[in-house]
């Protein structure tokens, strides 16, 4: 879904995915942060944009790699979670994955829609719905780590080592990544820039063209690197 609003959300940019979707990340952050990197390749540095539990990938991978990023755009993400109800969140949907393998479409087709609320917020156009909706079903052992992943990690200690510029979005509604989580990023990353629009966890695509606005008028502020 965010390669899909990638024009609007990266305007004048050639946005490539990094696809995790069938990573099962044994190795955990660090591994799947490896292979960003390499996915990245040996070109000039990148925009590095991860969106809620790729943000710790992409965090990761600047904190291994600084060299090869050239800014990071968070989107909904966390370098810990600070809360327990949004620890607990991360659990109830992993979950909900597990479940969903052993029931029928038209089940799991309802249990997404009564995700719609926490994803996307009060609003939500026809496209984006039918695309949440009609999406792939998870791969359950690779979500479950993942899951599990972001109970543990904790960015903390190396979050103000990073000095790329970040962009970091939160939702106002966010049950899954709090706003609290961006903020508490936004302190720790010593170049970071916080913003925050109306939604859910997917509020940057609600409001695909104002966090594209957004994001090109913070990418003019950066001062070129020697």
């Amino acid at each position: 879904m965010l390669l899909s609003e990638a024009s609007t959300l990266f305007p004048n940019w050639d946005a490539h995915g990094f696809d995790h979707h069938q990573d099962l990340a044994l190795d955990g952050v660090v591994g799947m942060a490896q292979r960003a990197v390499d996915f990245i390749g040996d070109e000039r540095p990148v925009w590095l944009c991860g969106e809620s539990f790729g943000g710790t990938v992409a965090l990761t991978a600047a904190h291994l790699a600084p060299e090869r990023v050239k800014g990071l755009i968070l989107l909904s993400t966390f370098g810990w979670h600070p809360s327990t109800l949004a620890r607990r969140g991360i659990s109830a949907l992993a979950v909900w994955s597990y479940l969903g393998v052993r029931v029928g479409d038209r089940a799991y087709r309802a249990a997404r829609m009564a995700s719609v609320a926490s994803q996307f917020g009060p609003r939500v156009n026809q496209q984006l719905l039918r695309e949440y909706l009609d999406r792939p079903r998870a791969n359950i052992d690779g979500y479950r780590r993942k899951a599990e992943l972001s109970l543990t990690f904790d960015a903390r200690p190396w979050l103000p080592t990073i000095e790329q510029p970040a962009f970091i979005l939160t939702g106002t509604f966010d049950p899954v990544v709090p706003t609290s989580a961006g903020r508490e990023l936004a302190r720790l990353l010593p170049n970071a820039t916080l913003y925050t629009l109306p939604g859910g966890h997917l509020a940057h695509l609600v409001n695909a063209a104002e966090t594209g606005q957004l994001i090109a008028r913070w990418a003019a502020t950066i001062t070129p690197s020697p």
